[in-house]
């Protein structure tokens, strides 16, 4: 038995805490929370470190989750001019349940409003695969297969609501 990893990037266009990204931030508790409530819901890296939220930095351990990492399109560049990368790592049943979550509620909402918030990327926002039962994927892990569907596209180790995988690995077709 599998479960799906799914680990999602980006770049806000201001601080955090800035007043242009007021309504994001007043978004996130909801948005993890009804996550956290969603039907096929199974953790996410947040829930071992909520010290955390809004102040973490490359490298803080969070457990079996792995060290905080990023992808090398946000570079160091990026960090000393202010710019701040937001990511989320979660552990999912199944693809409906992440895709269900994802396309509607409050998430679904926050997406609609995403060019306001995030600066615009020519590069996947994020990425989906499968893991064993008894494995937790790490923020390296998520880096690892964005960078991956970033350059080579969607394979079984890295693909998206597009490009679906089954848990065996082979091409899915869309429903």
């Amino acid at each position: 038995m599998k479960r799906l990893a799914f680990y999602t990037f980006g770049i806000i266009k201001d601080s955090y805490y800035s007043d242009a990204l007021k309504e994001f931030s007043g978004f996130a508790s909801s948005v993890f929370a009804e996550a956290a409530a969603a039907d096929g819901f199974i953790a996410h890296a947040g829930q071992a470190r909520p010290d955390l939220r809004g102040a973490v930095d490359i490298g803080q351990d969070y457990g079996p989750w792995g060290l905080y990492a990023v992808p090398r399109f946000f570079g160091k560049s990026r960090m000393t001019e202010g710019s701040s990368g937001i990511q989320t790592l979660s552990l999912w049943r199944d693809v409906e349940a992440a895709k269900k979550f994802s396309y509607s509620g409050l998430h679904s909402a926050a997406l609609k409003r995403r060019s306001e918030w995030f600066e615009h990327l020519r590069l996947p926002g994020y990425v989906l695969w499968w893991v064993p039962i008894d494995v937790t994927p790490t923020w390296s892990d998520g880096v690892g297969r964005l960078e991956t569907l970033a350059d080579k596209g969607p394979t079984a180790s890295g693909f998206d609501f597009a490009h679906l995988h089954n848990s065996e690995g082979r091409p899915q077709s869309k429903k």
